[in-house]
């Protein structure tokens, strides 16, 4: 299954953070319907109360968070009506989260809730921020019973709410609800996020609808071409499913245009290449990307674009790069073993033998019988029949070089 890279869900406009004023509705403003029939509450507070709480919100503003909680504590020991004190705690909330202090806010937010005293607008959006909280707080099922009571008033959801409710699901691992909700999202007509279509893909893979993951990767790519992050993922899932002229396709559409700037695009650009057994065109896609600085020049990638020129028949090629891989390291000789081999296929066993001796030093070989019989092969070669045997005799030891090494022997009277 591939993984991708899932954005952190952007929250709603419930965590801007800004503190309502006490009376957080203008007298000209009409009360809030309810489509649940809750009863729009009108502010009751006194002229005290609001001179204090005034206050203790510019101490919030200044970041005074310790001032603001001690002024709250303060005035919530006096005499304060339910509206008063649904402010405080609401206030409290927000105090807690600015502070990381995720239980506490939650905690403070349902206190405000409870005592149903604010007025619609600010009851119904606190649920939604409670539902939020709850979710940053990887408590997804209360986020998804708070955001399913949100729901019974909301009005409008938007596309980034919808949003909300799918994240709890896939992060729960219920890719079906998540499909449910992250398609109300995408029906809200609101501009999409690449969460959003990372969230679905993701699903759609994870229910094994490879075919509807790969489809809708070609919608979301339709709209937004230039969408690396979805060309990446795309490309790994044509891959995967066994496209890989399809990935080819893809790829060499934005190399063309000279848009692909991220290493993992090169290598999956290198891979279909090798895919569809064009190891020359895969060879130079990954060489193209170290030249232009996308792709790290490590030992590895050498590597990589040596054995694509190998088995395109490029030895000239191979040998550049197998030996640029061998530069890069000095405790793994495979990179010199390669080269050794190479130079073995141009009948230069002289250059090979010290290729072959330098890899065996550096050691880290995953089949160092192998390096020996190539040795032996490099002295004998040379002219060297005493070395070849001693390599000879020393890769007989090891079951990959065993028989060959035993037959070399045999044809040298031993």
């Amino acid at each position: 299954m591939i993984k991708v890279w899932l954005s952190a869900l952007m929250l709603g406009a419930a965590l801007t953070l800004a503190v309502p004023s006490v009376d957080a509705r203008s007298k000209k403003e009409e009360a809030s319907v309810s489509k649940s029939g809750r009863e729009d509450k009108k502010p009751e507070s006194s002229q005290k109360f609001v001179k204090a709480y005034g206050k203790i919100a510019d101490q919030y503003e200044a970041e005074d968070y310790a001032g603001a909680i001690e002024a709250l504590d303060k005035l919530a020991g006096g005499k304060t009506s339910p509206y008063e004190k649904a402010k405080i705690a609401q206030l409290r909330g927000f105090i807690h989260y600015n502070q990381d202090e995720l239980p506490e806010a939650i905690e403070s937010f349902k206190a405000a809730i409870a005592t149903d005293a604010l007025p619609n607008s600010e009851h119904f959006q606190l649920k939604l921020t409670l539902a939020e909280l709850y979710h940053m707080n990887e408590q997804f099922a209360e986020s998804i019973a708070s955001f399913d009571d949100w729901t019974k008033d909301a009005d409008p959801v938007t596309g980034k709410n919808w949003a909300l409710q799918a994240k709890n699901y896939f992060d729960q691992d219920d890719f079906e609800n998540t499909l449910i909700f992250i398609d109300k999202a995408y029906a809200t007509g609101d501009a999409p996020e690449r969460a959003w279509a990372q969230m679905k893909a993701n699903s759609l893979l994870s229910l094994e609808r490879t075919d509807d993951a790969i489809a809708f990767g070609r919608d979301v790519l339709a709209k937004a071409p230039d969408d690396v992050e979805f060309v990446n993922f795309l490309s790994a899932l044509l891959l995967d499913a066994d496209k890989p002229q399809d990935a080819v396709t893809l790829l060499e559409g934005l190399r063309s245009q000279g848009k692909i700037a991220q290493e993992n695009l090169y290598v999956n650009l290198y891979v279909a290449y090798r895919d569809v057994e064009r190891p020359k065109d895969a060879a130079g896609a990954m060489r193209e990307g170290v030249e232009k600085g996308v792709v790290k020049k490590t030992k590895d990638r050498m590597m990589q674009i040596g054995e694509a020129y190998y088995d395109g028949e490029d030895l000239t090629n191979a040998l550049v790069f197998f030996r640029e891989g061998a530069a890069l390291t000095t405790d793994d000789g495979t990179a010199d073993l390669y080269v050794g081999q190479v130079l073995l296929d141009e009948e230069k066993p002289q250059e090979a033998r010290v290729a072959l001796t330098t890899a065996i030093q550096k050691g880290n070989l995953k089949q160092l019988g192998n390096a020996y019989y190539q040795l032996g092969i490099a002295e004998l070669d040379s002219g060297n029949e005493a070395a070849a045997i001693a390599a000879f005799k020393k890769a007989k030891g090891f079951p990959e070089s065993q028989k060959n090494s035993e037959q070399a022997l045999k044809s040298l009277g031993l």
